[in-house]
């Protein structure tokens, strides 16, 4: 059975993760304790927040996940998706399909909340492509010098931030969400985190505005002495190129003390803001191309309503055909079986709509699976480039006008980790 954790099972939710996430260091009385009131006060806040258990049949809790409901912009309107994470299940209980069921308790939460788009990041990007989840967008770690920061702004404008400007900041935040495909707007857990001080803040004013902020820690770098430093940047927002720059030159100007500047994004131009972009690991990449960045894959996303994911985005902000259009879609779902099929999807000058079709011969003008149209849809991949992996089959449509009619031009930004 799943259902929701209460009071009761915060205990045995808390000696679950223990031994599920080890990193998360919640082995000792204290720090279960302290795992515990975390719970409770999230249970007791509207926050959009929920965790869900799986209990056997003598009530005890062997697997859970919790949910995060956000606003998401996608193509510059924001809509309402889902984030699963915290997936535990007992160590005396794996390989009994605990895992699988709680996946699919999600996705039909989902659906029955009217939630077309949901989202996680993975322990293991290829197990979730099972299940679904298509590669969301890339993520570039930049080891910068100090000096290698363009500098020609006025450092002498930033100034640091308190919790005091919790509401400027949140604020700032979501603007930048609004016009920036992928992010989702700022969330009560980053909220706590500028309530309770955990990064400094500096910021930009203007006219008594917040325009430009970056949050920042400083760590000792690993197996070297207490002088050798290096500035982790966690979240930089701007509203203008100015306030960019006066920022960049406040990073410039801290290389008397911090070796490198760490800087984590979804946005590969960063490059081209640098003077000098290599990241110190002397690594070629033949024949001559020199290493300045390491990348990841992180966030996935999955469609798990179709029709609905039709409706209610409409594919704003993309190009529109311009006469009566209509697309066949054969989707294979391995995971969802319910949502395997054929989608007529049909733009009649105003809108896009989509329905299944039952018992339907004709051929398909894209066939492709669920992993790859939800990263398509959101502007991870482009179905030509996936047509040209072999990934999707087309017929008599060309790859270039789908891609300006259903996937954004330009890449996911996201900063919410959940």
């Amino acid at each position: 059975m799943i259902r929701r954790i209460i009071t009761k099972d915060f205990e045995g939710a808390a000696n679950l993760v223990a031994l599920a996430y080890p990193g998360m260091h919640i082995q000792t009385q204290e720090s279960k304790q302290a795992f515990m009131d975390r719970l409770k006060k999230e249970d007791e806040e509207l926050n959009g927040i929920q965790y869900f258990g799986y209990f056997n049949e003598v009530e005890e809790l062997i697997g859970l996940y919790r949910l995060n409901e956000f606003e998401c912009n996608i193509n510059g309107k924001f809509q309402r998706i889902f984030g699963i994470g915290m997936v535990a299940v007992h160590l005396l209980h794996k390989k009994e399909k605990i895992a699988f069921k709680l996946l699919s308790h999600f996705h039909d939460h989902a659906k029955q909340e009217n939630v077309s788009l949901v989202s996680l990041y993975p322990f293991n990007p290829s197990f979730y492509r099972k299940m679904g989840y298509g590669y969301g967008p890339m993520k570039f770690e930049f080891k910068i010098e100090p000096h290698g920061v363009v500098s020609d702004g006025e450092k002498g404008l930033v100034q640091f931030l308190s919790p005091n400007d919790e509401e400027a900041i949140v604020s700032l935040y979501n603007d930048y969400a609004q016009k920036h495909h992928g992010m989702i707007k700022r969330t009560w857990n980053e909220r706590q985190r500028i309530r309770n001080a955990v990064t400094n803040y500096v910021g930009v004013k203007e006219k008594e505005q917040l325009i430009g902020a970056l949050a920042f820690s400083l760590e000792p770098v690993k197996d070297s002495h207490f002088l050798h430093q290096q500035l982790i940047v966690h979240e930089w927002i701007w509203s203008n190129p100015s306030a960019y720059k006066q920022l960049a030159a406040w990073l410039q100007s801290q290389q008397d003390q911090v070796a490198r500047i760490v800087f984590r994004t979804n946005d590969p131009s960063f490059l081209y803001a640098l003077t000098n972009p290599l990241n110190g690991s002397n690594h070629l990449i033949p024949s001559a191309n020199h290493e300045v960045a390491t990348t990841g894959s992180g966030l996935m996303y999955r469609v798990c309503n179709i029709i609905s994911f039709v409706h209610t985005t409409n594919f704003h902000n993309l190009k529109r055909p311009e006469e009566f259009t209509r697309i066949l879609i054969k989707l294979e779902d391995s995971f969802v079986k319910e949502q395997n099929g054929l989608y007529e999807v049909v733009y009649n000058g105003d809108f896009w709509n989509a329905i299944k079709l039952e018992n339907s011969n004709e051929k398909a003008n894209i066939s492709i699976g669920i992993h790859d149209l939800s990263s398509w849809w959101m502007g991870c991949v482009s179905i030509e480039a996936l047509q040209n992996y072999g990934e999707v089959t087309l017929y008599n449509v060309e790859a270039k006008i789908l891609d300006e009619w259903f996937s954004s031009r330009i890449s996911p930004i996201c900063f919410t980790s959940f």
